[in-house]
């Protein structure tokens, strides 16, 4: 059970109905519908930032899950380990994003941390460095001049500020799913209709 309900679509405000149409009847959306003030604009961040991302797929996914791994979001873990097989993942190279290495001295700890040593084939060099920038943002709010240049030589402006906010954005709804305690979902769900329909 979560600490709070889930908003409930009867009772619910008309722009928060209106917000979720179209949207599956996951728990991470059900939550961030109670905060009626800004639920619609961080839904439609969220979908801004995955479904229509310029990031390349595979790039944003690997993203994702390490933000997951890090933060110890077992929820996000288990939704985008789908979303990953779905652009080309393998479920080695999903185990492989939370084995890879972490700087030494730092601790790891997070959802799919009991997967196999990385043999470092499953990724390509950009990926190890969007791994390691990621490392660097979720643990130090920054990353360092090298890791930042070697980004910067792959993505152009408008692409290294969304992977920051990419990374941002994970990291908040990812405190939501913890704090909230949302249960994980492995049946089938369903999209919201607007309530007129």
């Amino acid at each position: 059970m979560p600490r709070i309900p889930y908003f409930d679509p009867d009772t619910a405000p008309e722009h928060i109905v209106r917000a979720l149409a179209g949207k599956r009847k996951i728990n991470v959306f059900r939550m961030v519908a109670n905060a009626e003030n800004c639920a619609p604009e961080v839904l439609a961040l969220g979908h801004k930032l995955s479904r229509g991302s310029s990031l390349d797929p595979v790039h944003r996914e690997v993203v994702i899950l390490r933000v997951a791994h890090l933060t110890g979001a077992a929820y996000q873990w288990h939704e985008h380990n789908a979303v990953a097989k779905r652009v080309g993942f393998t479920q080695d190279k999903i185990d492989a994003v939370a084995a890879h290495p972490i700087e030494a001295g730092q601790e790891s700890g997070g959802p799919g941390s009991s997967g196999p040593e990385p043999s470092g084939s499953e990724f390509s060099e950009f990926e190890r460095t969007l791994l390691g920038f990621t490392d660097a943002v979720v643990r130090t709010s920054t990353a360092p001049d090298e890791l930042f240049a070697a980004v910067a030589a792959e993505y152009d402006r408008s692409r290294l500020v969304e992977l920051v906010l990419l990374i941002g954005f994970y990291m908040m709804v990812g405190r939501v799913m913890n704090t909230f305690e949302l249960e994980l979902q492995t049946e089938a769900v369903d999209t919201y209709r607007l309530r007129l329909e």
